[in-house]
């Protein structure tokens, strides 16, 4: 593959870990550039340049001409999208905003005309295939990163586990949208049988929100009061598909989720994605085939699916067998490169 692709960022998120990683082995020159870097982030395949001031149009001009991107991906929350789509144009680089709405939102006049005010592309990708069933948006086009490198994961084997079935639930701890209390609640009983346990995992920094530092509190005293929950914060990414292997589930129950990544990458290790309906990934799941919807409006369908998920060995290995599927055909890294090489044949 040859070509040089940007990616213009908040931060390098590590639903790019993957993607920049499928492209470089695919032969291709890949760049990240983003306003700030840390955290969770791996940088194994390709390490962000960080463009701390956004008005540094002469820096980052220089940086351009120096890659010469053949395509660039302006994500619409990233500070430096202004300059970068400026300086692209002037390039003659093939420009492509980046959002995460749904594939078959049909975006307003109003929205494609700010974006042509601003000087950004009208033309999006997006990872997110949404649950609507009208024709796709003409000006977007379906781009999920995948969840899985080249060669993927072993399948555990999950066929004679025994103990207790573990949840995994990655989200940011502090922000109640994110609705983990959910979880403890519809698997309360199941925990205190001993039939499962819960691991929480996201960042713990604290929300200025009181309703969210009061999810956060409530967190807290659930973890230290109940001997099944695990409260492990936030962990370097490199560790997750070790928590992925051993988990039977990985769950998300999210109110206004973008995306949702960490159930989708679980699927890869055979784990059983369970997601809320208000989530961008919600769309990668065939309900019953390859994971299950929940949603957070009717915490009644939470409780159920992890009730049905955490008594039934036999569907969480049917299941955990149609997300693995899943990951490593549609969501692979073949099938990204393949999309990826039909947006560079457009211009």
């Amino acid at each position: 593959m040859q070509a040089t692709i940007l990616f213009v960022v908040p931060r390098f998120h590590t639903n790019l870990y993957f993607a920049t990683k499928a492209l470089v082995e695919a032969g291709a020159r890949v760049a990240v550039w983003g306003s700030s870097s840390g955290g969770a982030e791996d940088h194994s395949h390709v390490t962000p340049q960080v463009f701390r001031d956004p008005s540094d149009i002469a820096a980052m001009t220089e940086a351009w001409r120096a890659l010469n991107p053949d395509i660039a991906f302006l994500r619409n929350s990233a500070k430096l999208r202004f300059a970068a789509a400026r300086i692209g144009r002037r390039q003659g680089t093939a420009l492509w905003s980046y959002d995460l709405h749904p594939y078959h939102r049909h975006e307003p006049f109003s929205r494609r005309f700010y974006l042509w005010r601003k000087g950004l592309p009208i033309r999006r990708v997006t990872a997110s295939l949404g649950l609507e069933s009208t024709p796709p948006d003409r000006w977007a086009r379906y781009l999920p990163w995948p969840v899985v490198g080249d060669p993927p994961p072993p399948m555990p084997d999950r066929s004679s586990a025994g103990g207790p079935v573990t949840v995994l639930c990655v989200a940011k701890l502090a922000r109640k949208r994110k609705m983990q209390h959910l979880v403890i609640d519809g698997m309360r009983a199941a925990g205190r049988a001993g039939k499962a346990r819960l691991i929480l995992i996201g960042s713990e920094r604290e929300s200025e929100l009181a309703e969210d530092m009061a999810h956060y509190a409530a967190l807290k005293a659930e973890a230290a009061s109940e001997d099944w929950i695990e409260m492990r914060g936030l962990i370097p990414y490199a560790e997750m598909p070790a928590l992925y292997a051993q988990s039977g589930i990985c769950i998300l129950p999210s109110f206004d989720e973008p995306l949702g990544f960490a159930p989708a990458e679980s699927m890869a290790f055979g784990c059983v994605p369970v997601i809320s309906t208000e989530a961008g990934s919600a769309g990668y799941i065939r309900e019953g085939e390859n994971g299950l919807l929940v949603d957070p409006h009717d915490p009644a369908t939470v409780e159920t699916a992890l009730t049905r998920l955490i008594d039934d060995a036999a569907l969480r290995l049917r299941l955990g067998q149609g997300a693995r599927e899943t990951a490593l055909g549609e969501l692979g890294p073949a099938r990204f490169v393949e999309r990826m090489q039909g947006l560079i044949a457009e211009g």
